[in-house]
């Protein structure tokens, strides 16, 4: 679904529940951290997919915006948060679609709470989130989840899908931005849930791989996001998927168990996810509905406040309520193209 990005910039912040804040970003926009030299060198090969047409001067000065926004969301933590490579791919859709001061605050608490695990000081935690990818692949289509299975394939070749949202691999703004929409609203593992229903679309090229765990690697680490399914059709099946078997019922079922990771007890508090900073105890529930959607559509707080909630789902953006008067016509806008 093709959307102006301004509409995508007011409304991701408002999915999330970015609160207003003191503006620090210009006093951590040059500040050092841990992995600088990584963010450098990442930023210098960045953003080339997006910016066809661009001038070397252009995509040099958005490339400054990027580092800025990337070294305040570290440093701003103090050290609580960690660079990874990858966040600068996430990082970059932000800025396209937002600018760099709502890219800054955006990243800062997708770091906090969807990608939580991601930001820790290893990437242990994100390791861990791997081992429900193959649990979620069954229920989305045995037959391949099996051949997976009896290859012993082990689940690392979705590690860049999910670390990126896929922004890495999809080089059309508007489709990755798509499936941003489908992040910025759902639980923190619906990229795992979006990586199976990848795997199923070209379950024909699985099923005919030869039963080697090498072979079938690099098979499924060279497959097309958008090979068989578009960005909306993704969507619209990974949250079905999610609907069916929801991360607390699939590490139940397999007797999974995280000791680093906490992104797989994401609960929802005042109508937006909140992920914990550590674990929690063995057996404690999430607290969040089997039907979490209808949530956003009821939820007292929505009702309250008349805020405008964009979920992507069934291949469009659903809108529940409109804005306060103030943002009607935004709200209209959005409201119209969506139906």
């Amino acid at each position: 679904l093709s959307l102006p990005v301004q509409i995508r910039a007011r409304v991701w912040p408002l999915l999330l529940g970015v609160k207003k804040s003191i503006d620090v970003y210009d006093g951590h926009k040059a500040g050092k951290h841990r992995d600088s030299s990584v963010v450098d060198v990442d930023v210098q090969r960045s953003l080339w997919a997006w910016t066809e047409g661009w001038s070397d001067a252009q995509r040099a000065e958005k490339r400054q915006e990027l580092r800025s926004v990337l070294d305040a969301t570290v440093c701003a933590q103090g050290g609580t948060i960690f660079y990874y490579q990858g966040l600068h791919d996430i990082a970059s859709v932000l800025l396209l679609v937002m600018g760099d001061r709502t890219a800054y605050q955006t990243l800062t608490h997708l770091s906090l709470c969807q990608l939580r695990d991601c930001t820790r000081s290893t990437l242990d935690a994100v390791l861990e989130l791997l081992g429900l990818l193959m649990p979620i692949l069954r229920q989305a289509d045995g037959e391949v989840h099996d051949q997976l299975a009896a290859a012993e394939v082990p689940p690392f070749f979705a590690l860049g899908w999910f670390i990126t949202w896929f922004a890495h691999s999809v080089d059309n703004l508007q489709h990755v931005s798509r499936l941003f929409d489908l992040f910025m609203a759902a639980h923190p593992l619906m990229p795992l849930y979006v990586t199976a229903i990848v795997i199923k679309g070209a379950r024909k090229q699985v099923l005919a791989c030869e039963p080697d765990p090498a072979e079938l690697h690099r098979l499924l680490t060279n497959l097309p996001v958008l090979g068989q399914l578009s960005a909306d059709e993704l969507c619209q099946q990974a949250a079905s998927l999610f609907k069916q078997s929801p991360p607390s019922k699939l590490i139940s079922t397999a007797s999974l168990q995280f000791t680093c990771s906490t992104e797989a007890d994401a609960e929802i508090k005042d109508d937006h996810w909140h992920v914990d900073d550590q674990p929690r105890a063995p057996g404690t529930v999430p607290k969040y509905p089997l039907h979490f959607w209808k949530h956003f559509f009821t939820g007292p707080a929505t009702r309250r406040k008349g805020v405008l909630l964009t979920m992507a789902l069934a291949g469009s953006v659903v809108v529940t309520m409109a804005f306060a008067a103030s943002q009607h016509q935004l709200a209209s806008q959005l409201y119209s193209m969506a139906l």
